[in-house]
């Protein structure tokens, strides 16, 4: 099993176009058996990917050239046991469309705490996700967002 997370700038996005992202998306991974978490605030995406890792190596490939953002910025990766996001084909969270796991995960990273069942191992790619998450969501400047 293996992760990535990264961040980039969004291009101007229609709400339409995110919401195509997030199907797509979702459709991909759960062929790929790709789980993790996108997080877009502010004009920023974070993305949290795990799976094996040529699939996801593969993609990540192809999100680089993908022209609805740019600055794509890989923050860490490697090796895991467990997965993080293992319910979740794609968890999209958004201030643009707050739901209840938007609200969850802001509570999380204002709370300081990681979440709950996290892997045995420490997980430096996940610790890496959870920090950038809370860099953006608490709108920490550009400069700092890495």
């Amino acid at each position: 099993m293996y992760n990535l997370v990264y961040k980039s700038i969004a291009n101007t996005l229609t709400l339409a176009q995110v919401n195509e992202i997030l199907a797509v998306s979702r459709d991909f991974n759960a062929r790929h058996d790709i789980t993790g978490c996108h997080i877009y605030h502010q004009g920023f995406f974070i993305q949290y990917l795990e799976g094996e890792a040529e699939v996801v190596l593969a993609l990540f490939e192809k999100i680089k050239l993908d022209k609805r953002h740019r600055a794509v910025n890989l923050l860490s990766k490697g090796n895991i046991y467990s997965r993080e996001f293992n319910t979740w084909s794609m968890a999209y969270l958004s201030n643009q469309l707050p739901n209840e796991a938007f609200r969850y995960i802001e509570q999380l990273v204002d709370s300081g705490t990681e979440p709950v069942g996290k892997s045995i191992l420490p997980n430096p790619t996940s610790k890496r996700f959870w920090l950038a998450a809370k860099a953006l969501l608490h709108k920490i400047g550009h400069e700092n967002f890495n």
